[in-house]
């Protein structure tokens, strides 16, 4: 078991916060925000009265949600690791003193602390409101979604050979996790699909709430611990295979 430096940890998130700001990341939650705000005067135009019941708010919080975990937990995390990978620092980094858990630790923060803030502000901005057991359901799920979506980001990343070929790998991806929990309402597959999806648990999750119903099924949180699991392991596999571990033995 490898020990971890916490100063070592903070120095690659501080380096790491600061590529996040300074690029096209800074970009993706407002994306997210804007995205939200635009569905709800939307809706508050369509209903006239300017008033939205909760469960439309909640439906509208809930796409914000996920596009931001897309577009700010996968697309920039894997943005910012190939970076790193196309000027040739992240072989200088794994052959230094910084191990390889405190680098993917350093490495997903920036992006999940962003993911997370964002998805808490996206309430006020649609206008829902969530109190007591319904917050701390809502936090826990957050947080789960947000790790899985950073691991997968990372995992991608180790595939990109530059930022512009990460787009192309992260587009179908993001078309898989984002758009199939939003058009499971109108097509019945797609939200048989959207249950065994972290995106998917945490669009309903919030519907479930503003319904009053239960929040998820016992399922759904199987299928996402699984899913975390099954990203981590893979992530270790071709990090691994790609030689990064390698390089450090030479």
């Amino acid at each position: 078991m490898k020990s971890i430096h916490l100063h070592k940890v903070y120095a690659i998130t501080k380096v790491k916060f600061q590529a996040f700001f300074g690029k096209n990341c800074i970009i993706m939650p407002l994306f997210a925000i804007g995205f939200t705000l635009v569905f709800r005067f939307l809706y508050q135009y369509v209903l006239g009265d300017g008033k939205m019941t909760d469960d439309l708010a909640a439906y509208v919080m809930s796409l914000g949600v996920v596009m931001n975990i897309g577009m700010t937990g996968i697309y920039c995390t894997s943005l910012l690791l190939a970076e790193e990978k196309e000027k040739k620092t992240l072989r200088v980094l794994m052959t230094s003193s910084v191990n390889a858990v405190e680098f993917f630790i350093g490495s997903i923060l920036p992006a999940a602390v962003s993911t997370i803030f964002i998805n808490f502000l996206l309430m006020p901005v649609s206008g829902y409101r969530m109190t007591g057991n319904a917050l701390l359901i809502y936090t826990g799920i957050t947080v789960l979604s947000t790790l899985i979506s950073t691991v997968i980001g990372m995992l991608v990343g180790i595939f990109a050979k530059d930022q512009v070929s990460t787009g192309t790998l992260i587009t179908p991806v993001l078309l898989v996790l984002m758009f199939i929990p939003m058009f499971g309402e109108l097509v019945d597959v797609l939200a048989e699909i959207s249950k065994y999806l972290f995106t998917g648990v945490i669009m309903e999750m919030i519907l479930n709430l503003a319904a009053g119903e239960k929040p998820f099924e016992t399922v759904s949180i199987i299928a996402m611990v699984v899913e975390f699991v099954a990203a981590i392991l893979l992530f270790t596999v071709f990090y691994r295979r790609n030689g990064y571990e390698k390089d450090r033995s030479k």
